[in-house]
């Protein structure tokens, strides 16, 4: 049988189907593993055995499995193994054409070159993530683009390109459709007025226009918004605009950090009050809620966080760094002008970073919280660019939970 657009991941936590054209992944065991493989080798439905024909009908109704093409190729399952790395992030255009004022990047001011673009997918070659995320400042400002996509499609990695969407094109629209990006994620907040005040007078009519030249082409286009005071009230009526008239597949709202360009402009920020609200009501997310972000590990001692180990951020000058936000702390895992991305990651793995070997035994203010069991101290790396210390705590979790 067909399978198509997938990829499978064994990490730390199990193995992971990723359809690589869209969102969606779903965990499995060894069990279902064997029984997906057994189910792709098959001619037919009446080959099937009950199992293949449960997972068969699931994948099928994702437009996942569909029948067999006679290829022997279209019967493969890709399992990537050969490291921990789920998804790599990539600072493709450090440059921007909008000043933002709530941007929290500490953007290099520079395009990814060809020499450290090669380095990056000899990386990901030897180390098999499943994700590739095209960020910025603004990514479709490098020329590099479709090559970097076309690198991306051949290892069949799921790709979501970041943008602002008001340099989209027709021409970019098709760009992307045709190499299969399964998600083009696209800032906007609120109307006109709103997110005109926070990026520039006709950001908001680009940035409409951009999306869609995406949607037209059918492309996947989710929506991120900053939430402010004066918004607060609008939620309902943006999300209804932005999935109605716009057509977007999906929405998720934030709150400003106060980081980068923001930390000058507290009243682009949210009230702990008004934070904790939004929290209640399911419409922003807490640090780390329901992902797996953060666990325990090795008896309890330490906290484990994704940043360097299932993920990792590499700037447009071949910096790379645990997450976006060890960018702006300035503490980077290593240079590929140095050395091999796998060299790089797998050194981070010996347990001398922060990320991975964090004593848990530090965090005595977090510890003494009610909330702890759940928020796990927040983001480390958030802590550490609000508070300059490893082991307070995260201020934004704390707003999120109410503690003051």
């Amino acid at each position: 049988m067909q399978i198509k657009d997938c990829v499978l991941k064994r990490s730390q936590d199990g193995i992971w189907l990723y359809h690589t054209a869209s969102g969606y992944k779903v965990k499995m065991n060894q069990e279902a593993l064997d029984v997906l493989e057994a189910m792709a080798a098959r001619l037919g439905a009446a080959e099937m055995t009950e199992k293949e024909k449960l997972i068969y009908d699931k994948l099928a109704a994702k437009g996942i499995a569909g029948e067999d093409t006679g290829r022997e190729e279209d019967r493969r399952i890709f399992l990537r193994e050969k490291s921990r790395l789920s998804s790599v992030d990539l600072e493709f255009s450090g440059r921007c054409n909008l000043s933002c004022a709530h941007c929290f990047a500490a953007l290099s001011q520079k395009d990814m070159s060809r020499e450290t673009l090669e380095k990056v997918f000899a990386g990901i070659d030897a180390l098999e993530p499943v994700s590739l995320t095209i960020n910025g400042g603004e990514p479709l400002l490098n020329p590099l683009l479709p090559e970097a996509l076309r690198q991306a499609r051949a290892r069949r990695l799921r790709v979501t390109v970041m943008s602002n969407a008001t340099l989209a094109t027709e021409e970019t629209a098709g760009l992307l459709k045709d190499n299969a990006v399964a998600k083009v994620l696209v800032s906007l907040d609120f109307f006109e007025e709103t997110h005109d005040a926070i990026r520039g007078s006709g950001a908001f009519k680009r940035a409409v226009r951009g999306i869609k030249f995406f949607i037209a082409r059918k492309l996947p286009v989710f929506i991120s918004a900053v939430v402010q005071e004066s918004t607060a009230g609008r939620l309902e009526e943006f999300k209804n605009f932005c999935l109605g008239e716009l057509g977007a597949s999906g929405i998720k709202f934030s709150a400003v950090m106060p980081i980068g360009s923001a930390k000058d402009s507290p009243k682009l920020g949210l009230s702990a009050a008004k934070t904790k609200e939004l929290y209640n009501d399911g419409l922003i997310p807490a640090p780390g809620d329901g992902d797996g972000v953060i666990a325990r590990l090795a008896e309890g001692r330490k906290l484990y966080c994704k940043a360097g180990v299932n993920q990792c951020f590499i700037s447009a000058d071949g910096q790379v760094y645990a997450c976006h936000y060890f960018q702006n702390i300035g503490e980077s895992m290593g240079s590929l002008a140095d050395r091999s991305l796998e060299t790089i990651y797998r050194e981070y793995q010996d347990g001398r970073a922060v990320p991975v070997d964090l004593d848990w035994n530090k965090l005595e203010k977090c510890k003494a919280c009610v909330h702890f069991a759940k928020c796990m101290g927040g983001c480390r790396a958030r802590a550490k660019i609000l508070t300059r210390s490893w082991h307070d705590p995260d201020p934004f979790s704390c707003g999120i939970y109410g503690v003051e």
